[in-house]
């Protein structure tokens, strides 16, 4: 089975515009990203999508395999289709890691992608559980609801279920809270229909681009991981990585 890697990025993030430049210790959180992936050793080819010149120059220091796509792209998804293509690997496995997740560590990108070799799914991701209502209640830590099989249910920004006659600031002691964490492998079939489906009712409500292909019948499959770590989207979140840095 051939499983490639392919991080894609952005510059004009809307929160915190050419974060994944920004420097951690030594490197740019793009770098970090990047290193984990190679330290994880199971990808034939680790790519890096990227949308302006001043990003595309930055990982060519680093990476031999970057590749210029459009700045119009909707979703990161959207961005690696297109460097897939452009590439003109066959992969039986794409696994889209974000340019923004410096803690999500060789072990923790190994890990999935040899669980989706073994586990039948049209895509394999992750999550680690919740342990604070504060998180279980902010809408920017996206949930996710498993069935058996850890067969992803729903993803939602909403705290659920709802742990019925009990304040909602102790659900999560009654309730096995889990959040998504955005990492995605996908098989070549399913990453084509996510590119080619519009945008679905349950994404346009949510603006969750997983819940595209999980409305028309998809499966999501979700390996739980032993995951401290966060995505930078903001300052403070910068800011926070920093000092981690600094501790370790």
């Amino acid at each position: 089975m051939k499983t490639i890697c392919i991080i894609p990025a952005r510059l004009q993030s809307t929160r915190l515009p050419k974060k994944v430049l920004m420097q951690l210790g030594e490197s740019s959180i793009i770098e970090h990203v990047y290193h984990n992936c190679v330290k994880a050793n199971v990808f034939s080819d680790i790519l890096i999508a990227v949308d302006e010149i001043e990003l595309y120059e930055h990982c060519t220091v680093f990476c031999d395999r970057v590749i210029k796509t459009n700045m119009e792209h909707g979703s990161g998804t959207d961005r690696i289709y297109e460097a897939y293509i452009s590439s003109k690997i066959q992969a039986d496995y794409i696994v889209n890691v974000q340019a923004d997740e410096p803690f999500l560590d060789a072990q923790h990108i190994a890990q999935l992608v040899l669980e989706h070799q073994s586990i039948p799914c049209d895509v394999m991701t992750a999550m680690t559980r919740i342990y604070e209502s504060e998180e279980l209640h902010a809408s920017s830590c996206v949930k996710v609801v498993v069935g058996s099989n850890q067969r992803a249910l729903y993803f939602s920004r909403s705290p659920i279920p709802c742990v019925r006659d009990y304040p909602s600031d102790e659900w999560v002691h009654y309730h096995d809270y889990m959040k998504h964490i955005g990492i995605y492998s996908y098989t070549e079939a399913s990453l084509k229909k996510f590119v080619e489906s519009p945008i679905g009712r349950l994404e346009q409500v949510e603006q969750l681009e997983q819940l595209r292909l999980l409305e028309q019948g998809f499966t999501y499959s979700c390996i739980e991981l032993h995951y401290d770590g966060f995505g930078i989207d903001t300052i403070d979140d910068y800011n926070k990585a920093l000092e981690r840095m600094n501790r370790e």
